[in-house]
């Protein structure tokens, strides 16, 4: 009676456990969507010659680190679960982006320049501070091939000016949860997934799959030393829709400003269709060791983790195309996009792991652990296991 009773205490504080980590993920993805919508008008400022650059500049080391969290945690220890044995294991952590990844060049672009010329870098999503004054200079030639002078601001060829997004943070929440079976023949099968929700305007999914195998069972004297040895293989996958509330959607006059006035679109001005479509994945490959005494083991991993990130703008947006002249005077075009941009960037990453696995009570354990790769990962879990 009173193992059941302990049964359905951990029971309960798991199913809160695994609430709370829900809440976290999609807090994770809320914050990284609406920090970058704060500025991501800005991004449209840019014209159709210089969006793809900028957005892509500010915006790849959030999703790459992203997609980094989903490649994290799939193990902490080397030891498999005995024939149908499980455990439910709820992890969070947080993934740092590498100095590199925190600012991003203001050199390149086509008709983007910095107002101070000795800046040549600004804070992508990762970095920290403000975002970097630039300047939209008047393209040479307009769309229809005619040549044009810089005849406005004192001649200099400059339409308007603008700052770069600021910098959010270079830190990205990540939070699982997983179920591991043990099967015939020394494997474990681990399952991460939860269904489709629908919050705030978000749609998100979440499911992976990972398999761990004895490898130390194939190797002659070695299988008999006293330490677990495993391949740990393992996919996941994110996907998330984000409607955009009319409050946060990009119109012609929150990219103009300063008496700077424009010609809309002739063709369709409809834009409450604006949205975010988020896909990240990652793919794991790693051996892992450990050595259990009484309590308590140590784990070490070595692998690679192969992640991708797919972000696209979707819906009609406004940006800012050619300037018509009127003696002095001069309006903006707006150039109407249909998903305007879309980034992709990857990560082919060598990773080092170290962790700890305690066991506090017969079936309760906690672990933590640190990825050392170019995206490292800091994490911790709680899980519920009977081996």
């Amino acid at each position: 009676m009173l193992l059941k009773h302990q049964i359905t205490l951990k029971t309960k504080v798991m199913k809160k456990i695994i609430i709370s980590l829900i809440a976290a993920l999609l807090t994770g993805s809320y914050s990284f969507i609406a920090n970058a919508q704060n500025d991501i008008s800005n991004i449209f400022k840019s014209g159709a010659a210089d969006i793809n650059q900028l957005a892509e500049g500010y915006l790849k080391p959030a999703g790459n680190s992203f997609a980094a969290g989903l490649g994290s945690n799939w193990y902490n220890t080397a030891e498999v679960h005995k024939t149908f044995g499980f455990d439910i294991t709820v992890s969070a952590g947080v993934v740092q982006a590498p100095m590199s990844d925190q600012s991003f060049s203001l050199l390149g672009f086509t008709n983007l320049k910095p107002v101070d010329a000795s800046i040549t870098r600004a804070p992508s999503f990762a970095g920290k501070g403000n975002g970097v004054a630039v300047n939209l200079m008047q393209p040479h030639y307009l769309s229809n091939g005619t040549t044009v002078n810089p005849l406005w601001n004192n001649g200099n060829g400059t339409i308007t000016t603008f700052t770069t997004p600021s910098g959010v943070s270079q830190y990205v929440p990540t939070a699982s949860i997983q179920l591991t079976v043990g099967l015939p023949y020394v494997n474990d099968l681990s399952i991460r997934f939860f269904p489709e929700v629908k919050v705030k305007g978000f749609d998100a999914s979440l499911w992976g799959i990972g398999i761990k195998h004895n490898i130390k069972q194939w190797i002659p004297v070695v299988k008999d030393l006293p330490f677990d040895a495993a391949l740990v293989l393992a996919y996941s996958r994110f996907d998330l829709k984000y409607a955009f509330p009319a409050s946060a959607q990009i119109t012609p006059d929150k990219l103009v400003s300063g008496g700077l006035s424009y010609i809309p679109d002739p063709n369709s001005n409809d834009y409450t269709t604006q949205g975010m479509k988020v896909s990240a994945a990652a793919e794991t490959a790693n051996l892992v060791f450990s050595k259990k005494f009484l309590f308590i083991t140590p784990y070490i991993g070595f692998g690679i983790t192969n992640t991708s990130f797919d972000l696209t703008m979707v819906g009609n947006y406004p940006t800012l195309g050619d300037p018509v002249a009127s003696g002095n005077t001069y309006k903006m075009q707006i150039k109407n996009l249909t998903d305007p941009f879309k980034i992709s960037p990857s990560e082919v990453m060598a990773n080092a792991t170290i962790g700890i696995r305690l066991k506090l009570l017969e079936t309760l354990t906690v672990n933590a652990q640190y990825a050392l790769q170019k995206y490292p990962v800091a994490s911790a879990g709680i899980g519920l296991t009977f081996r």
